[in-house]
C-alpha cells in the first residue's frame, strides 16, 4: 500500500542526486577492488624478496 497523493515523478527527481552518488561510490569500490587484486597478482615472485632463499644445489 502506498501513501495517498504520492507524486512518484517528484520523488524520483528528489532522489536522483543521491542515487547518482551511490552508483559512483559502487563503481569506485569496484575499481579499488580490481586494483587491489591486480597488485596482488602482479606481486613479486622473487623468493629472495620474500625472505625465502632456496639452498644452492650440491654437486
Amino acid at each position: 500500500m502506498s501513501a495517498p497523493g504520492t507524486n512518484v515523478e517528484k520523488q524520483e527527481r528528489r532522489h536522483k542526486p543521491v542515487l547518482t552518488i551511490l552508483r559512483g561510490l559502487i563503481v569506485l569500490a569496484v575499481v579499488i577492488l580490481l586494483g587491489f587484486i591486480a597488485l596482488q597478482v602482479a606481486g613479486s615472485d622473487d623468493a629472495a624478496e620474500d625472505g625465502v632463499i632456496a639452498p644452492a644445489p650440491s654437486n
